[in-house]
């Protein structure tokens, strides 16, 4: 799991230092951090499996705005794979053209170095530690997610495949649509291309698809089912039966009828996600990071699916972070695994547990209203 993260000079972030536990809430006030905690770790991932370059997420306006430093860091630390991994990387930046570069970028397994980038070479190690190629490489980019397999250097390999099972969630609603003109293997943050993600995982993940199926049934009123209809050669659309009649079969006595996943509530598309990502990407060994899970769900609704959510996670020892202002979460969660967020002055984020303890007249959701924590 992700053990630490370090951010300096990045939007509100100096030198800053987060721990995430296996189960983790965030609360805080709006400003004080906590989506861009994602915001990095889903640039990260995407910059060492991707091969994004550096300017795509940390370009020169992500710098704090009262530091007059150049040079921004990041550091992650994942335990996994018998280890421990030390990821660092050093950015400068040239404010007047707007540019930037990486000035140093390292990648160590309990404490071997297996991957090194001076600001003009690049420096691979193999598995034990020992020296191997050295040649120029681009300083706009990270070769370590064009590093080919080889079967000396599978501990580098995994930290790479171990950063692609970072998920970052925003679930948007409003934005879903149920139309899908082609499978989408990675979900988008907002979970926009949730029909296509749906696509995908029922060719490519059919176990997936009856545990979301029978959830949903214990979840939507009234739904029975769902398909992926085709519309065109290429297009397919989201569709949900539901019958609200005696009988569970719709066809026999005509109490069916379908709906496209457009024509859901915002309420519904959400649980749809929300239950999607607990099958989909709630995995062994991965950490899935969810911002503002209950937008449009009601408190009754939330609850199973979080229950469901901690159990499946401990089953699968995956990583969890959660971002809620939502009670029934805090109610849940933060006296055990609450981590707040906040800043002094508006100055730089900074952190500290949630206090609260058993017997307390307040709830820890009455504590965060009235401004207790």
């Amino acid at each position: 799991m992700i053990s630490r993260v370090y951010i300096d000079n990045f939007k509100c972030f100096s030198s800053f230092e987060f721990h995430p536990e296996p189960v983790q809430l965030i609360l805080g006030d709006n400003g004080s951090g906590k989506t861009s905690v994602y915001d990095v770790l889903e640039t990260l991932r995407e910059f060492l499996t991707t091969g994004n370059n550096v300017e795509e997420g940390f370009s020169t306006s992500t710098l704090t705005a009262w530091d007059s430093r150049d040079s921004q860091t990041f550091e992650v630390e994942v335990n996994g794979n018998g280890g421990a991994y030390e990821y660092r990387l050093v950015i400068d930046h040239d404010r007047l053209g707007e540019r930037c570069r990486i000035a140093s970028e390292r990648l160590q397994f309990d404490g071997r170095r297996l991957y090194e980038f001076d600001g003009g070479d690049a420096h691979l190690f193999r598995d034990d530690g020992s020296a191997g190629p050295q040649f120029p490489f681009d300083w706009s980019r990270s070769f370590i997610a064009t590093i080919p397999e080889r079967k000396d250097n599978t501990k580098l390999i995994w930290f790479r495949e171990r950063m692609n099972r970072v998920f970052v969630f925003s679930p948007d609603p409003l934005r879903m649509t149920g139309h899908s003109g082609r499978e989408t293997e990675k979900p988008d943050r907002g979970l926009h291309q949730i029909a296509s993600w749906l696509r995908h995982l029922s060719q490519e993940s059919i176990d997936v698809m009856p545990s979301l199926r029978d959830a949903l049934r214990d979840t939507l009123e009234g739904m029975v089912g769902f398909r992926m209809e085709k519309t065109s050669e290429t297009s397919r659309e989201l569709r949900f039966e539901f019958d609200f009649s005696d009988e569970s079969d719709a066809r026999k006595n005509g109490g069916g009828f379908s709906l496209s996943f457009d024509a859901l509530s915002d309420g519904q598309r959400n649980l749809v996600a929300l239950f999607t990502i607990l099958f989909a990407a709630v995995g062994r060994d991965s950490s899935v990071l969810i911002d503002e899970a209950d937008n449009y769900v009601a408190l009754r609704e939330i609850q199973p699916w979080l229950t469901a959510l901690q159990d499946r996670a401990e089953e699968c020892e995956c990583q969890i972070v959660l971002i809620s202002h939502h009670p029934e979460i805090i109610n849940y969660l933060a006296a055990n695994h609450g981590q707040v967020f906040f800043r002094d002055d508006s100055g730089p984020s900074r952190t500290r547990p949630f206090e609260w303890k058993e017997g307390e007249l307040a709830s820890p959701s009455e504590i965060v209203a009235r401004g207790w924590e």
